[in-house]
């Protein structure tokens, strides 16, 4: 890697460690108020934990197959061409491409407030196997900003003549104490998707207990709150250039089902998700980019 980005992370509190994920390196961050984790392949951040604080990520102790697309329930993953299975390939991997492969990291540094930024890159042209799932040429980029919570910032260049069809997704997993006692608010009366129950509804007041969801929620404000009464704090989570929010967590009986989750697992996580799925699935024209931010604050009760 570059000799001035090595000298760069270092300046951020930031080193390089290898880690059994795919072969591929992870950056750790320690600073007096927190500490963080991305890791290069996916360009997931992993972990991020304030000083005294519980992480504010989950991260799955479950080890399944080493292959290229077997899943990883972890902090913040890119759902990217695609969210959920492809819509007339079902041998192409679930949500996209962006969490499958490694990332460059391209920047680090401070931003004028002093939060720590870092940057990385993925360019189709520099993995032959993207090229020959996906035709289209692009360049996606992550911009993480640390602090007293953190913000990733996510965009994508569509760098081929096609006007291409995107859904994507943030598909962020929280760390609650305990997920049947945790609420999600901000969501009242939005229209939702019921994947697991195959049905279309309105949302009536909050979402408690948050287990056993799969709910697409469409047209939804910017900021929902997390609220979660074991570990004492409110997650704020805001959102810009998503119009969907995902609920997910798949409860007792599916995650026993699962091969990728400890079976008790369910109980330290919720998904929401910053998206545009379903309706709000929008056209990439030709040379344009599109940008998806997600904010998460953080006040302990």
């Amino acid at each position: 890697m570059d000799k001035q980005l090595m000298e760069d992370l270092e300046m951020v509190g930031g080193m390089l460690t290898p880690t059994s994920l795919r072969g591929c390196d992870e950056i750790l961050i320690e600073q007096p108020g927190f500490s963080a984790r991305i890791a290069l392949w996916g360009g997931h951040l992993v972990s991020f934990t304030p000083e005294g604080e519980e992480d504010l990520l989950f991260q799955s102790t479950q080890v399944t197959r080493d292959s290229r697309f077997s899943r990883i329930h972890m902090g913040v993953p890119v759902c990217w061409p695609w969210f959920g299975a492809h819509d007339t390939n079902k041998e192409l991997p679930a949500h996209g491409l962006a969490r499958y492969f490694r990332w460059q990291l391209a920047e680090a540094g401070h931003f004028k407030n002093g939060d720590v930024k870092i940057q990385l890159k993925l360019a189709s042209e520099q993995h032959p196997l993207i090229e020959d799932m996906w035709v289209d040429a692009f360049e996606l980029r992550l911009v993480f900003r640390l602090g007293d919570g953190f913000e990733v910032n996510f965009s994508a260049a569509n760098l081929s003549d096609n006007d291409v069809q995107i859904s994507e997704a943030l598909h962020t997993y929280f760390n609650v104490g305990n997920s049947e006692q945790a609420e999600v608010k901000g969501l009242e009366t939005c229209h939702y998707q019921d994947k697991f129950e195959g049905l279309e509804s309105v949302q009536s007041g909050s979402i408690q207990p948050c287990t056993e969801l799969d709910r697409v929620y469409l047209d939804t404000p910017d900021t929902t709150l997390l609220i979660d009464p074991v570990f004492a704090r409110t997650l704020s989570i805001s959102q810009e250039g998503a119009a969907s929010t995902v609920v997910w967590n798949p409860g007792a009986k599916r995650a026993k089902e699962r091969v990728d989750l400890q079976d008790d697992e369910y109980l330290n996580f919720v998904c929401v998700e910053s998206a545009n799925a379903l309706s709000n699935t929008y056209t990439l024209t030709s040379g344009s980019i599109h940008q998806l931010k997600l904010k998460v604050k953080w006040e302990k009760h």
